[in-house]
This record gives C-alpha cells, sequence and structure tokens, in this order.
C-alpha cells in the first residue's frame, strides 16, 4: 500500500505541484479572475471617449466575461499545467519524481477538478463584488444577485422537484476540464486543436448511433417519456440518467489520464 499511496509523500508532492500551478499558470488565472475589474475599466474607457460620461454595464457583459473566463480556463488548464509531459526532459523530470503514479493522478485530478475552478470562481467573485461594492451606479448589481436561483429551486420545488446547482456546476467542468487535460498529456502538439477534433469526431459517431437506436423523428425517446405514469417521474428518470451519464465520462477521463500517467515513457 505503501507503494501506491503514503500520505505524507503525496502531501509533499502536492505541495510541489501547487507550487508548479502557480508558476505556469498562476498569472493566466489571475488575469481570468479580475476580468470584471478589465471589463468595468475598458466599457468605461469607451464610454468616456464616445460620450464623455459613465455607463452602467449590462448584465449580458458580465455573463458574457464571465463565459469567456470560464471557456478559456478549460481549454488552456490543462495543457498550461500539465502539457509538457509530453516533452522528454519535462516528462523525464516527472517520472524522476518521488511518488506513485496514483499520487500524481490524484494530484492532477484536485488541481484542474478542485484547485483550479476554486481560484478561478473566488477571484470572479471578489472581483465583481469589489466592482459592485464601489461602483454602484457604474457597475450594477453583483452576478449571482442578477441569477434567479433560489426563485427556479422555489419553482421547482413546488412541483416536486430539485436541482442541486453546485454539483452539476461541478460535475460540467469536471468533464470539460478532464477532457482537454486528457488531450493536453496525450498529444505533443497542437493539443487544444486535436482534442477539438476529437470532439468533433466523437459527437459525429456518437449522433449516428443516437439516430441509428433512437430513430430520426425520436420515436424510441417519446415513447419512453410516455411509458412514465407523471412527467415529475420522467424528469427524475432523466436527472438519474443524467447523473449516470456525468459520472461514466469523468471515471472514463480520470480512468484515460491514470493510464496514460502510469504508461509515460520518455
Amino acid at each position: 500500500m505503501n507503494n501506491i499511496f503514503d500520505f505524507t509523500r503525496f502531501g509533499k508532492y502536492f505541495l510541489y505541484d501547487l507550487r508548479n500551478a502557480k508558476n505556469n499558470y498562476g498569472l493566466s488565472l489571475l488575469i481570468l479572475g479580475t476580468l470584471p475589474i478589465s471589463l468595468f475599466i475598458v466599457v468605461q474607457l469607451f464610454s468616456l471617449i464616445f460620450s464623455q460620461q459613465f455607463t452602467e454595464i449590462g448584465m449580458g457583459a458580465k455573463y458574457a466575461q464571465f463565459f469567456v473566463a470560464y471557456t478559456v480556463a478549460i481549454l488552456g488548464a490543462g495543457a498550461k499545467l500539465y502539457g509538457n509531459l509530453t516533452e522528454k526532459r519535462a516528462g523525464s523530470n516527472f517520472l524522476m519524481l518521488p511518488a506513485s503514479s496514483f499520487e500524481k493522478w490524484l494530484s492532477l485530478g484536485l488541481m484542474v477538478c478542485v484547485v483550479v475552478p476554486v481560484v478561478l470562481f473566488a477571484l470572479q467573485l471578489c472581483s465583481d463584488a469589489l466592482m459592485a461594492l464601489f461602483f454602484p451606479n457604474q457597475y450594477g448589481g453583483r452576478m449571482l444577485e442578477l441569477i434567479p436561483l433560489q426563485e427556479i429551486q422555489d419553482t421547482m420545488a413546488e412541483e416536486g422537484l430539485s436541482i442541486n446547482f453546485p454539483a452539476l456546476i461541478f460535475l460540467e467542468w469536471s468533464e470539460s476540464v478532464l477532457t482537454f487535460t486528457l488531450g493536453a498529456v496525450c498529444f505533443k502538439k497542437s493539443k487544444i486543436a486535436k482534442t477539438l477534433l476529437c470532439l468533433f469526431g466523437l459527437s459525429f459517431v456518437l449522433s449516428t448511433i443516437g439516430m441509428i437506436i433512437v430513430g430520426s423523428n425520436g420515436t424510441m425517446y417519446f415513447n419512453w417519456l410516455d411509458s412514465f405514469d407523471s412527467p415529475i417521474a420522467a424528469v427524475r428518470a432523466l436527472n438519474w440518467l443524467l447523473n449516470v451519464s456525468f459520472f461514466v465520462f469523468v471515471g472514463g477521463l480520470l480512468g484515460g489520464i491514470y493510464y496514460r500517467i502510469r504508461t509515460l515513457k520518455h
């Protein structure tokens, strides 16, 4: 068991991995996390140039900057943090580190699935809150105040349904970032582009298989929905299938990354 996982050894390796993450991706993450501040400065500068007055930033612009930060982090985090493992020198150094393959894999998973999104979301929320606090008229309300999450949950609760938004966001993030991390540790060059090409190809194959199984008009799908006694039962079944699909995809991606780390040679 000590050869697979040792808590003290893993702790030291995780701190080493954390320092490397700070050096390799810290600045990029800081820029993405403070995009609300950059958005405010850019919008107000253009407003002063063209209209000689400040303007209130719209809700759409705030959501757009968050979407950009979220997407860029998903695409680039894995390549920035672990893309150099495919290089001979960096890969050889990685293999020489005093930690098991399982510990390296666990640290990688925690880094891209927990550390990166926590830091990104914390920076985004803090930047957003600071702008709303110091410039309430020009910046407007905070992003979280503009999303009626509680109203959505209350409305669904009246119908006997519920959505675990934190878990949904975590699983969605993990599935996406692990996909590009797997591509980063497998492809030597053009990591993001090749991963996207693989995704397009996989989507085409899965869509074709789905059309064959379900039918072009979705008859089997609608018949399956009609088999339930109530809409609530159908929604719960769809929710269950969604959870299973998330865990299958995330588990498969983690398994692929572990296999790659375990079989990495230079």
